[in-house]
């Protein structure tokens, strides 16, 4: 495969080729800059000074922990444990603004003071609160552009294995997909709806400034706060990699305070929350006798249900035990937590373990270094789901006459079909394992030029090393004695590794404030892949494929590399008329072959904080009114990493002289046209904050274009490319919608009561595609399910209308569209829609004294599910078994039921229509924790800072009308092929649903 050069000081490649006529304009323009920066500053720094005081609350009790900064500089520190601090100024105008989270921040002038005290009140709401965003940090009040913020309270309050659990419902136009129940199946997230096709749709995530696409291992306990940016003015910072969104994870850190050590655990139990109705023995033989299939039924003595011999109850355990300090110099966070997860069903399971490490220390008065280091060892064992044969079809589908072994040892299989073994057999008879082992971290050195002028380097790096084993013996099953035994060996390595350098300028002059950063970031990605499989085993008393006398094998590598410039200017004046404007240009190594290396995106956004205004002084019950409006440009390079070369692979074979010769052929098209997919994105909302901050409310209105689509179109199969598409940059899509949040503070005294809300309304449009219609998402033996069509939203079914079952035939009537008078491609249409009218999360959480109460539910309204499992379980055409309401099938002419007559052998009563389209709305009690701290009279005779005590239940209560397990559900979420993500949502076919879980844990603090 060809491997791309990458611009170094000794050899010129493809970004130093397409780049030198804009480095050296760019270089003068950041150099000038500096200049321009360095000139504003004062020629010598005056004196500086120590001042030194005390954080106490209402009641006199000190605040560890608060936030001590002086104002217009990055010169802080944090209070110890005894609320104590000492920090630097460089004169009697000099002011310290003393922040914590939960209390309204207060600034006070040093004036000729040498000691100040400081009483700090909580805040109802706190919109003075440090954001993280893109290579830096914001006021939330001062923020222009459309951002979520979670800070850790939200995952320390919901035992989370995966961090998306947390957020789910939580920041309104983020939607969280689940794509299985499994443990280890992970998530999906979608921001503001879906913007491409075929190209990747996931948002950009970072941990501690390093981007990550291995988002399980992730430990929500180390998480401080996480943001999550919406638009295009947000997430024009990244370029290249923000048109999805961006996820900024920031881990915690340690400061000067006392040593704090924290114990936490839990105890899990998990179960399905809904059993299906199935077919008995009894039944199953009258619906095999009723399809003229017979048998010895003596043979077949038993009844089973085999969802009681699949699902079970699964238990989990965590444990967790962190440490946290540091002084004025040193600060550092270390953690270590170990967690094991079973499933629902039989042999499914995670184990994790994770490390975690923060250091920050100050060298001398100038210099800052610091790293952060994480390490993850994840191992799973997955469940075979999402299709015919999958393990959740078949507790439904198999044989209810038969048990799991034969009297020989050997599993049990269909009565009829003698390659079909029954359900647990299917899901123990291949031992596998998952083993992933996960490197990330970086360091930093930050330098105070001067006071407002500060230069920080960060190198991050990231290592994946991924192996999967599986084994199927020889003997027990029959795929096993067909092949002699079967194992298989995949091996996986990804490395990561990025640099980025800016330079902050950050100064306050009278009313004016301005925030400038420049930099550049350079990024590379290598993948390497190999597997073998081998059969033939003389026994099996070895699993691995060293012991089989066929074997095959196959590798390949990739690489791909990123080169940025990117720049910020943030201007605010009075704080009332603030305004922000980002530039990023990049260039991809997935564009090479192309004279479109480089893609360029700005963005703009202004606020203006109305309540600042004289004529609004009257309104003394609002206490901060800001009206935001940005546009932005962001691109998506998420396509192959060679998408724009004429690739030639090897692998061809040909006859050379009689014997068979290893070639090579040409694998994908050379494309030099192909350029950066761009998203343009406009958004104007406003944030409202009333009643002494007890309320805060935001809106967003937004509208998004993505432009020149990275597609995989057809292309003639006489080119001889494999899969007959080439990528391409057509079609054009749209989302709009609007997003709203509430928080409240009903109750501030002894009885405390909150509430936050949040409701998100999208739509989405493909405006227009190449070729009209694209169709995916192949259910057995019935064609594509989904269809992305111009004017339509993306997400649709596709398929026959049905028209109910005909009392005279017992067949299913289908819609003649086009009036042909037969069935055929023509009378399919739309038949569903799997996008949501809207989305919703509800809190509440309630605190007595020692007692907390907390619950949360989340909605979804007005999509569609398409339940391709009941075109398995309900298809009367095969000898599986099926549902119990095949029991209201049509029998005899003239009865009226929507379940039709068997036709063994005849799929036409089950194909895709809207038969198996259903409601897939729910609202779902997702959380419901019950918590007690335990007094400090207590506490301190145990040498205990704090012992808190919780009950958790998930997904106690659910309200569907859909029928199946769950109405959660994404097939193809989990799949490589990013269009049947991005197309085909909502499809069930035999997916693992949900738990119910409850949850008993404690936390211990030193």
């Amino acid at each position: 495969m060809a491997k791309l050069l990458f611009s170094y000081p000794h050899e010129e490649g493809f970004l130093q080729k397409k780049s030198k006529g804009i480095i050296k304009p760019i270089f003068i323009l950041l150099f000038s800059c500096i200049l321009i920066m360095i000139g504003v500053l004062p020629v010598m720094a005056q004196q500086t000074r120590t001042i030194k005081g005390i954080v106490t609350d209402k009641l006199t009790q000190p605040v560890p922990g608060a936030n001590v900064v002086v104002k217009g500089t990055s010169n802080g520190t944090i209070t110890d444990v005894n609320g104590k601090f000492a920090v630097e100024v460089s004169g009697p105008d000099a002011i310290i603004v003393i922040s914590y989270l939960g209390y309204a921040p207060q600034e006070i002038t040093v004036g000729n003071q040498e000691n100040i005290d400081v009483t700090i009140l909580e805040d109802a709401q706190n919109i003075d609160e440090v954001v993280v965003l893109g290579y830096g940090t914001q006021k939330k009040k001062d923020v222009t552009g459309a951002v979520s913020v979670l800070s850790s309270k939200e995952f320390d309050e919901r035992p989370n294995t995966q961090f998306g659990n947390a957020i789910e419902g939580k920041a309104p136009g983020v939607q969280v997909i689940r794509p299985s129940g499994q443990p280890q199946a992970g998530f999906s997230i979608r921001v503001r709806g879906t913007s491409t096709i075929t190209a990747g749709s996931e948002p950009l995530y970072l941990v501690d400034g390093v981007p990550t696409t291995s988002i399980n291992e992730i430990n929500p306990a180390d998480i401080e706060s996480m943001t999550i940016l919406k638009d295009a003015s947000s997430t024009a910072i990244y370029g290249a990699s923000g048109s999805n969104g961006v996820v900024l994870i920031t881990t915690k850190r340690g400061g000067n305070q006392k040593t704090k050590i924290s114990f936490d655990t839990y105890l899990g139990t998990s179960k399905v929350w809904k059993n299906l109705d199935v077919l008995n023995a009894s039944q199953y033989k009258d619906l095999m006798t009723e399809m003229g299939q017979t048998v010895d039924w003596n043979l077949y003595p038993y009844n089973n249900n085999w969802q009681d011999k699949v699902f079970r109850t699964a238990h989990s355990q965590n444990y967790q035990l962190s440490a946290t300090g540091g002084n004025e110099n040193t600060n550092f966070y270390v953690s270590s937590s170990w967690m094991k997860q079973e499933g629902v069903v039989i042999t499914n399971q995670v184990d994790r373990l994770t490390f975690k490490t923060n250091l920050d220390h100050k060298v001398g008065k100038i210099l800052k270094i610091g790293t952060s280091i994480s390490y993850n060892r994840w191992k799973d064992v997955d469940v075979n789901e999402n299709w015919k044969y999958g393990a959740i079809n078949s507790i439904i589908t198999g044989a209810p006459v038969t048990d799991v072994y034969n009297a020989d040892g050997t599993f049990a299989i269909n009565p009829f079909i003698q390659d079909l073994e029954n359900p647990v057999a299917l899901i123990i008879k291949n031992e596998h394992a998952y083993i992933n082992n996960r490197f990330n971290g970086n360091v930093y050195a930050e330098v105070n030029i001067l006071e407002s002028l500060k230069f920080r380097s960060m190198f991050g790096y990231e290592q994946l090393n991924s192996t999967y084993n599986s084994w199927v013996d020889p003997y027990r099953s029959r795929e096993g004695r067909g092949f002699d035994g079967l194992a298989s060996l995949a091996n996986s390595q990804k490395s990561y590794w990025i640099s980025e350098n800016t330079l902050t300028f950050n100064k306050i002059i009278d009313k004016h404030s301005l925030n400038a950063l420049v930099g550049f970031v350079t990024s590379a990605t290598n993948s390497d892949n190999s597997s073998i499989d081998a059969r033939g085993f003389g026994s099996d008393g070895v699993h691995t494929v060293n012991g089989g006398s066929e074997r095959n094998a196959s590798a390949w590598v990739s690489e791909r590399r990123n080169v940025s410039f990117l720049s910020r200017v943030n201007y605010g004046y009075d704080d009332k008329y603030l305004f922000t404007a980002n530039f990023r240009a990049d260039a991809s190594s997935v564009f090479g072959a192309t004279n479109n290396v480089w893609g360029y995106f700005p963005s703009f956004s202004a606020g203006w904080r109305i309540s600042k205004e004289n004529f609004f002084s009257g309104l003394d019950f609002i206490n901060d009114l800001k009206l935001r409006a940005g546009w932005g440009e962001v691109g998506n390079d998420q396509v192959g990493d060679y998408a724009s070369y004429g690739l030639v692979s090897t692998g061809g074979f040909y006859v050379s002289n009689g014997s068979v010769v290893s070639g090579t052929y040409q694998s994908t098209m050379e494309n030099k046209n192909l350029k950066w997919e761009t998203t343009k994105q406009s958004n104007i909302g406003f944030d409202l904050a009333a009643l002494d901050n007890r309320i805060l409310f935001t809106t967003d209105f937004y509208i998004k274009n993505t432009m020149e689509m990275l597609l995989d179109r057809p292309i003639p199969a006489s080119l001889g490319i494999p899969g007959d598409v080439a990528t391409k940059n057509v079609g054009e899509m749209q989302n709009q919608g609007i997003e709203f949040m509430v928080e409240s503070k009903n109750l501030v005294n002894t009885l405390k009561w909150n509430t936050s809300f949040n409701i998100s309304f999208n739509r989405s449009e493909v405006v227009s595609l190449d070729g009209g219609t694209i169709k995916v998402g192949y259910i057995s033996d019935r064609g594509d399910v989904a269809v992305a069509m111009e004017n339509q939203p993306l997400g649709l079914f596709y398929g026959y209308v049905s028209d109910g079952v005909d009392p005279a035939t017992g067949d299913m009537k289908y819609r003649d569209l086009d009036n042909s008078g037969d069935l055929s491609d023509g009378d399919k249409t739309i038949i569903g829609n799997s996008n949501p009218k809207f989305t919703w999360g509800l809190t509440n959480t309630f605190s007595y004294k020692n007692w907390n109460l907390s619950f949360f539910i989340q909605g979804v309204q007005g999509n569609d599910i398409f339940n391709a499992t009941r075109i398995e379980t309900e298809g009367l055409m095969d000898e599986t078994s099926q549902l119990a309401t095949v029991l209201n099938r049509w029998t005899t002419p003239g009865q009226v039921t929507d379940i039709p007559r068997a036709t063994y052998g005849d799929n036409t009563n089950s194909l895709i229509s809207s038969r198996f389209v259903e409601d897939g709305s729910y609202i779902r009690l997702k959380s419901l924790t019950l918590g007690y701290d335990f007094s400090k009279n207590l506490l301190s005779k145990l040498k205990m800072n704090r012992l808190y005590l919780y009950l958790t239940c998930e997904n106690l209560l659910t309200f569907t009308k859909y029928s199946g397990f769950d109405p959660e559900v994404s097939l193809y979420s989990r799949s490589s092929d990013n269009s049947l993500k991005n197309i085909a949502p909502g499809v069930d076919y035999g997916t693992y649903p949900q738990s119910r879980d409850i949850i008993f844990g404690l936390n211990i603090t030193f």
